[in-house]
């Protein structure tokens, strides 16, 4: 099923890339809350006193405008990461997408993106104990940004909703992040005008 899946949307890619007029790129990052859950158990209320800060970085690169549509087909590689710690000890959950997406611009001020794909999780911890990692998950994201700048070369800053789902490698349970943060972007596209 994945490799059917990976197939279509390469497909998809090379059919709407064949029209597009150039290329499209961002980069950055942003913070915001962050909630990861065990097996549906919240993590914060198995450590207690816990900020859940999380950090969100990313790229995405990909062509477009397709034809005369605002519309770019990009790929994404992305991560999410967040820590809980005290005085003497870290327990840092890091959930991972690599996927494809669409970007669209309704007007030329306002950028919508979305993005599914694969999943990956590689926790780490300074208590004598084995985090575990995963194979391929679900990840998903949707962002709305102002788009500023002018020519080809802008910055990109908005609200983005994040959310990953994996099983874990030796126990078996389902870590699920989810993440809702502003973030703030180099981007560089060609612009209908």
């Amino acid at each position: 099923m994945k490799r059917i899946l990976i197939i279509g949307i390469l497909l998809l890619i090379v059919l709407f890339t064949a029209n597009a007029q150039g290329f499209y790129f961002d980069i950055g990052m942003g913070l915001g809350g962050t909630t990861t859950e065990l097996d549906g158990i919240d993590v914060s209320k198995l450590v207690g006193n816990a900020t859940e800060i999380g950090l969100d970085l990313g790229l995405k690169a990909g062509y477009g405008p397709i034809s005369n549509i605002p519309l770019y087909i990009v790929g994404t590689l992305g991560g999410v990461g967040h820590r809980f710690e005290d005085d003497y000890d870290y327990l840092q959950f890091n959930s991972y997408i690599i996927g494809a997406g669409l970007i669209f611009y309704p007007i030329p001020l306002i950028q919508i993106a979305g993005s599914i794909g694969f999943s990956w999780v590689a926790n780490q911890t300074s208590l004598p104990m084995t985090m575990y990692y995963s194979d391929s998950g679900f990840a998903g994201d949707i962002s709305v940004a102002v788009d500023l700048g002018k020519e080809n070369h802008g910055c990109l800053i908005g609200l983005r909703y994040f959310r990953a789902t994996n099983e874990l490698k030796i126990s078996r349970a389902e870590q699920t992040t989810s993440y809702f943060g502003v973030f703030v972007r180099y981007t560089y596209r060609h612009k209908i005008r």
